[in-house]
């Protein structure tokens, strides 16, 4: 792979970094940056009657034809139609008796109806609960729905196909409470078209507007419930529109708008039942007035090439996703110069977010990036949680770095603690949740005696002597262990090290080894990487037991192990596994990073075979 680190970076019109420190004497540190925040909304609908006057043709939401997503083209909505799409259905809801008391649930994915009922429940006053779709499609019992659905108890629900979501809503008790769908109609209980709901806006919708403060709940956010039951996080109007105004904070958008030639573009695929497609996607672009595509691609087999079709024709400004999604990407991107001329033609910037990415999927990225374009484009990362609506830092300077959060946004204070041998990190702001709705417990558990929320992740100083370097990630409070001679493992230090040892084959893994004698890992392969590195487009059943396969990850791990000789980093073996790691049983946590206990619950047998010593082996276990 060619060395571009000498390579000159793309512009990034970032303003000029400043940062604050306060050191106490306990070793307690007080990070926030010196930059002010921008002016910030009262509520999260403020930006779409602003762009609705200033850009009322502007595309705001475009997506595929619902009824034929193969047909060219898309179908778009401007801010204008938006707006008044928006204050149509409001006035539905405050008809139907809207209110803080009277939740919308959304089962749907990613379109434009979804947005529009959720804007304007909002509007009239409803918190919204987006809820996963596997919850009510794929789940046996509907446990979680059922759950969410009695911890929110929500007035209105909202389905994307009555007809798809049946058997979730004869899973409720729907009595008193009005089902809204698009597509099929549903039976069996009170039902309204989205379009029949809408009304003529009245002076009441006006009067809502203007009752909506920075206090009002917009929304109820379920965490992936990787440790538990979902919790529902109550996310304020002001949480989340002042979370956009932080990321600007750091921007030169006057600048930015010079560059890119208009409004910001992105297209997108990132979830919103999940905060980081909700609001570092959905209402950052909203914010921004820019143009949102919505991708019903994803990093999967199925998926994988609706991703690449809509990424060949949108030409965005600036892409964000998961590590998952950028794995897969790189792996096309060196394989097809029209995906990557076009991908690369308008990027200002590129970021992940959850945990460290491999620094190897950067430098592979950067190679298409710099032979295509002739210069290296950022690829920086942000760093939050539900809990932080989301985004709490970011990279906000060139960055060629993998594995960095950066630094505090403005609007909130970083408080680095003191814990054991790491530093744990914990969060205060104006963009920090007030708790847990319904669950007074668990709201005391997450706030220290300073009111500061805890993340559960240890940071760590680039370089302890320049902080403005940045923070690292250093792995989860929760997920360090020690193995039987009583030594501490890092097991997202290990999980990072590791899986980029290997050069691109595995794309994730889980760390085992709690009460053993060594490190083992439950290995996650890249599926596009691993068929183009054996040259035939086999099953991942095949590819996890091909010698090809199986020779790239060894050697990669070898090296690892030179490097890192000692127990409590070297790996002994690696169980490679033939499903993926799923976000609907909470093995993906809502940051977007693998859930290291909770995988291994769920994958007990597995991990049973990974510690098995005697007897017959599986073939697609790797022992080093």
């Amino acid at each position: 792979m060619p060395d571009t680190s000498d390579i000159p970076f793309r512009e990034v019109p970032y303003l000029p970094q400043k940062l604050n420190v306060d050191r106490r004497p306990d070793g307690t540190i007080y990070l926030d940056n010196g930059q002010p925040l921008k002016a910030c909304p009262s509520h999260m609908l403020a930006p779409l009657v602003h762009w609705a006057e200033h850009r009322p043709d502007t595309v705001w939401l475009a997506e595929r034809d619902p009824e034929n997503p193969a047909a060219e083209g898309w179908n778009t909505l401007t801010y204008a139609a938006g707006l008044d799409a928006v204050r149509r259905l409001a006035q539905g809801f405050l008809d139907a008796g809207a209110g803080q008391d009277a939740p919308l649930m959304i089962l749907s994915r990613n379109s434009i109806a979804n947005a529009l009922v959720m804007y304007a429940a909002m509007w009239a006053g409803s918190p919204a609960v987006p809820v996963t779709p596997a919850y009510a499609l794929l789940s046996e019992d509907l446990g979680r729905l059922k759950y969410i659905d009695g911890l929110t108890q929500p007035k209105f629900i909202y389905v994307e196909d009555g007809a798809d979501y049946q058997r979730a809503l004869d899973g409720l008790d729907l009595q008193g409470r009005l089902v809204i769908y698009s597509g099929r109609a549903p039976e069996r209980c009170d039902a309204v078209r989205l379009e029949q709901f809408m009304r003529a806006p009245t002076e009441a919708v006006q009067a809502a507007y203007d009752r909506l403060t920075p206090d009002t709940v917009a929304k109820y956010m379920m965490t992936s419930g990787s440790t538990g039951e979902p919790k529902a996080v109550i996310n304020l109007q002001g949480m989340v529109s002042s979370n956009a105004r932080m990321i600007r904070s750091v921007w030169d958008e006057e600048r930015l708008d010079e560059m890119t030639g208009g409004p910001q573009v992105m297209c997108n695929f990132l979830p919103w039942s999940h905060t980081y497609g909700a609001h570092s996607i959905l209402h950052n672009m909203l914010d921004w007035g820019g143009t949102l595509y919505i991708d019903h691609g994803a990093p999967t087999p199925a998926r994988l090439p609706e991703m690449l079709r809509n990424l060949k024709e949108v030409s965005t400004t600036q892409h964000t996703t998961v590590p998952a999604a950028w794995a897969a990407l790189a792996t096309e991107l060196e394989r097809d110069d029209q995906l990557a001329e076009v991908f690369f033609r308008r990027l200002v910037c590129m970021a992940y977010g959850g945990a460290s990415m491999g620094q190897d999927i950067y430098e592979r990225i950067q190679a298409v990036a710099v032979r295509i374009t002739g210069e290296r484009i950022s690829l920086s990362a942000g760093y939050g949680a539900t809990e932080t609506a989301p985004t709490a830092s970011n990279v906000h300077w060139p960055n060629d770095r993998m594995g960095l959060i950066g630094l505090p946004l403005p609007g909130n204070t970083f408080k680095m603690v003191p814990n054991a041998e790491k530093m744990e990190l914990r969060v205060k702001g104006v963009n920090v949740t007030p708790g847990y709705f319904r669950n007074e417990e668990k709201t005391k558990e997450a706030f220290d005696e300073e009111g500061f929320y805890k993340l559960g992740d240890a940071v760590k100083f680039v370089d302890p002597d320049a902080p403005e370097r940045g923070l690292a990630f250093d792995g989860r409070t929760a997920e360090e262990f020690k193995l039987a001679n009583g030594t501490w493992v890092s097991a997202g230090t290990v999980r990072v090290q590791a899986v980029a040892a290997t050069g691109g084959a595995l794309s994730d893994a889980v760390v085992c080894g709690l009460n053993q004698n060594d490190i083992r890992l439950l290995g996650f392969v890249n599926e596009a990487w691993c068929k183009r590195l054996v040259g035939d487009d086999l099953p991942i059943e095949e590819l996890i037991r091909h010698p090809a396969v199986h020779e790239k990850i060894s050697a990669g791990l070898a090296v690892h192990n030179k490097a890192h000789p000692n127990v409590s980093a070297r790996v002994a073996r690696v169980l490679l596994q033939a499903t993926a790691p799923l976000a609907d049983n909470g093995e993906i946590t809502e940051k977007g990073y693998i859930n290291q206990s909770r995988t291994q619950a769920l994958r007990q047998d597995q991990v049973d075979i990974l510690y098995k010593d005697t007897g017959d082996l599986p073939d697609n276990l790797l022992i080093l």
